[in-house]
């Protein structure tokens, strides 16, 4: 396999294959129904997770990525395929992969950053942590707190990959992707508690006739899986 992969034409040819499978499952996942949707959504994670084999390297940035998309397969396991679905174990399992990522954007900074990564997480995970004990009171569970956490480790993701967008591109638009489609969820359970009339703008944008979450879900976990390919590519000949 790491001969194969040290070549560059073989590199394009399985990369595009790996994006075409992709674009296939998420059109197929839009217009299939019943438990045909579940089986593309979920595979088509599996699949991003296996793709990420083929920037095998030895090294801390490699491991903690492949760590980050297994855990996003165990978390999409009790989300897509689990019925009925559990919710507290896949948000543990992508609040662990927010953390994973979060290690490896501390790996690519230099000291300063660095500090100022560990600093501000630290603060803002705890502030969140107060801040929804204050909001919610009695109703703070389990749920609550590792949902909280898991979303601002996903923006501060987010925004430290973006301040080095020239050398994490893919991860800075992955994790874009990833905080748009979990906004669109948000909207969606927050029409639940305080209903959007049919006619309202934001209606139609959160129910546009299709799945507009896994829209923005689905190449979020392509661009995070490809994340390790230029290093690959670098290596290639």
């Amino acid at each position: 396999m790491k001969n194969i992969f040290k070549s560059r034409i073989a590199l394009i040819v399985i990369t595009s294959v790996f994006v075409c499978a992709e674009i296939f499952l998420g059109i197929f996942l839009q217009v299939a129904s019943g438990r045909a949707v579940n089986a593309a959504s979920f595979g088509a994670i599996i699949l991003a997770c296996l793709f990420c084999l083929v920037s095998m390297e030895k090294s801390c940035e490699y491991a903690v990525t492949q760590i980050a998309l297994v855990c996003t397969v165990c978390a999409d396991y009790f989300l897509v395929w689990s019925s009925p679905i559990v919710q507290l174990p896949a948000m543990a399992f992508f609040l662990i992969a927010q953390l994973a990522y979060a290690y490896r954007l501390y790996l690519l900074a230099d000291n300063r950053e660095r500090a100022a990564q560990v600093i501000s997480r630290a603060a803002i995970s705890l502030i969140i942590v107060i801040v929804t004990w204050v909001v919610l009171k009695e109703g703070t569970d389990a749920l609550s707190i590792v949902s909280m956490l898991y979303y601002v480790n996903l923006i501060l993701n987010a925004v430290f990959a973006f301040c080095g967008f020239k050398c994490r591109k893919l991860l800075a638009i992955g994790f874009l992707l990833f905080i748009l489609c979990d906004t669109v969820i948000g909207l969606e359970m927050m029409n639940a508690y305080l209903p959007i009339p049919d006619d309202a703008y934001l209606y139609k944008i959160i129910r546009p006739g299709f799945n507009l979450a896994w829209v923005f879900y689905l190449p979020s976990q392509v661009l995070l899986s490809l994340s390790m390919m230029p290093k690959r590519f670098l290596k290639s000949k």
